[in-house]
């Protein structure tokens, strides 16, 4: 049998009825030989169809009599089928398996996780970005809502029920936590955000990064010398913000806010030492990054749409995601369906993997437009880079792979799976 008639096997954790689902696709229909047997410790299922054998680790240790135990075909699943499936009772052994909220999600490289005084390095070609011994202490970000709920609590505290303290913005400014409020990088100290971490300008090492207001795949056919050069003048005559890009491998590592001269550095573009060590491949990746900030989303806002849109740089307004012949400008939706999942797919090797279960499609701006702009509007607006986006589309499309055809689409919406942060080191857990 080809690797393109190969059995596909899909298995997923349904946490609050306490079984695992599993459905199999196979290449030529089921017969009489065709069987499934699960493992003598309940935890790997196994198809044999014409001949091969072909196993996956379930994301769940299910509950079976007298193992090994082959599992007949249920007869709901006649003969000459190619789609099969079954509902397999968790182990009554197993612990009781909580579902955690969005807000009780686990953040990918929290500041109680990073070394202090650990080196920022290019995730792609280890260039020093930040030198060892330079960030002394690192610090979570409050949520994003911090300052509202600063501003709700200031105005309304129980013990002054005057109405003669100020509501405008410019006095709650002045005590910190007004909505236009913004945190002030300080020398040697790290403040993390769900995706980035925020530094102070004199931090970063000049010397292994460029400012440029061009894109990081425009900066590798460009002339990069001259960027520097031009650097002072565009920051004196423009504000926003001004991509980062890395010397060595002009890769985009983040961007530089001129109002400030902060530097957020995105997560998935750099590597940073961790109280427990970790392999660099086993760090927090995109997939980590924007499904944490996808339900950080849904935490805050209770929305659970989200609108992608590319981040503004210097001279470059923003775009879409260009489409089919590269003319038609289009933007990422996603509607989070399941904010906790555990899967296992035969093409998934790394199986079993946490996830989040949702559904994406492009859509135009205009319609992207009135979906943000309704007064009844149940979705909210998400900015990131735009090679971010273009790869989380590429991530979406795979893991919509792993899924058999008949759960791949749901009217216009694809569905596809994006993995969350475990925190787990690799090596202890396997």
């Amino acid at each position: 049998m080809s690797a393109s008639q190969s059995v596909l096997i899909y298995a997923e954790l349904l946490s609050n009825i306490r079984q695992v689902s599993v459905v199999c696709l196979l290449p030529t229909p089921s017969r009489e030989a065709t069987s499934a047997i699960i493992s003598p410790d309940s935890q790997v299922f196994t198809i044999h169809h014409d001949g091969v054998e072909t196993s996956v680790r379930l994301p769940g240790q299910v509950h079976v009599h007298n193992p090994p135990r082959e599992q007949k075909l249920p007869r709901s699943q006649k003969l000459g089928s190619k789609y099969l499936s079954w509902r397999l009772p968790l182990a009554t052994t197993q612990e009781h398996h909580v579902v955690p909220t969005p807000e009780d999600q686990i953040v990918p490289w929290s500041a109680n996780n990073l070394q202090s005084e650990s080196s920022l390095t290019c995730r792609i070609c280890s260039a020093v970005i930040v030198e060892s011994n330079i960030i002394k202490v690192w610090k979570d970000l409050p949520s994003e809502n911090w300052a509202e709920m600063m501003e709700f609590w200031h105005c309304h505290k129980p013990h002054d029920h005057g109405h003669g303290h100020q509501h405008d913005d410019e006095g709650l400014t002045s005590k910190g936590y007004g909505a236009s409020s913004r945190i002030s990088t300080q020398p040697s100290v790290g403040f993390v955000d769900l995706t980035s971490f925020l530094l102070s300008e004199t931090d970063i090492s000049a010397s292994n990064i460029i400012k440029t207001t061009f894109s990081a795949e425009l900066s590798r056919e460009a002339d990069v010398c001259n960027e520097v050069s031009k650097d002072e003048e565009l920051h004196q005559s423009q504000t926003g913000n001004t991509p980062i890009i890395c010397g060595s491998c002009k890769t985009q590592l983040g961007v530089l806010n001129d109002q400030d001269a902060s530097v957020s550095l995105f997560k998935w573009q750099v590597h940073v030492n961790e109280q427990i060590q970790r392999n660099i491949d086993n760090s927090p990746n995109l997939s980590h990054c924007i499904s944490a900030m996808l339900l950080a989303t849904m935490a805050r806002s209770g929305c659970s749409k989200s609108i992608i849109l590319p981040m503004k740089s210097k001279g470059q307004p923003a775009q879409g995601i260009p489409q089919g012949d590269g003319n038609t400008q289009s933007l990422l939706n996603i509607w989070v369906f399941n904010s906790n999942i555990t899967f296992s797919s035969t093409k998934e090797t790394r199986s079993p993997v946490k996830a989040v279960r949702l559904f994406y499609r492009m859509v135009s701006q205009n319609e992207a437009d009135k979906l943000l702009d309704s007064m009844t509007s149940d979705v909210q607006d998400i900015t990131l880079p735009a090679d971010a986006i273009e790869k989380i589309i590429g991530v979406l499309d795979n893991s919509n792979g792993l899924l058999p055809p008949n759960d791949r689409q749901l009217k216009e919406w694809k569905v596809g799976l994006l993995e969350k942060w475990d925190g787990k080191d690799p090596l202890v857990s396997s």
